[in-house]
């Protein structure tokens, strides 16, 4: 009797140990975690995002109020914008000139000359 009481014992031990472990490991989640979280949930809005100074300054303009509906047009705009200026840059149409050949560098200053032209203020021609 005493080592079925014993062996009770024991596995009601071993299960309790189990238990408590497994209660750990779902512990509260940390800062880290949660700006892991963060980072992968689309749909969750960053703490203070009502007064974001880019997103008050658009709502201002278009008179919208402060919603996560605006917010996110808001960045799907910005999105937008700082895709337009990366893809038309002036660099990459003008400036880049090593794949132009002598002919077509003869060609464009010859057509746009007077856009390279120096006007100092106060000059008169």
């Amino acid at each position: 009797m005493k080592k079925v009481m014993a062996f009770a014992l024991l596995i009601l031990t071993l299960c309790c140990a189990f238990e408590r472990t497994s209660w750990a490991s779902q512990a509260q989640m940390t800062r880290r975690q949660y700006k892991k979280k963060l980072a992968y949930n689309k749909n969750a809005l960053p703490a203070g995002w009502q007064y974001e100074a880019g997103y008050t300054l658009w709502r201002m303009q278009r008179s919208l109020p402060a919603n996560p509906q605006t917010y996110k047009k808001y960045k799907r705009d910005r999105a937008w914008h700082n895709k337009m200026h990366r893809s038309h840059r002036t660099e990459e149409i003008v400036l880049d000139t090593l794949d132009w050949t002598a002919e077509e560098v003869a060609l464009f200053w010859q057509n746009y000359q007077e856009f390279f032209k120096f006007h100092p203020s106060g000059v008169e021609d």
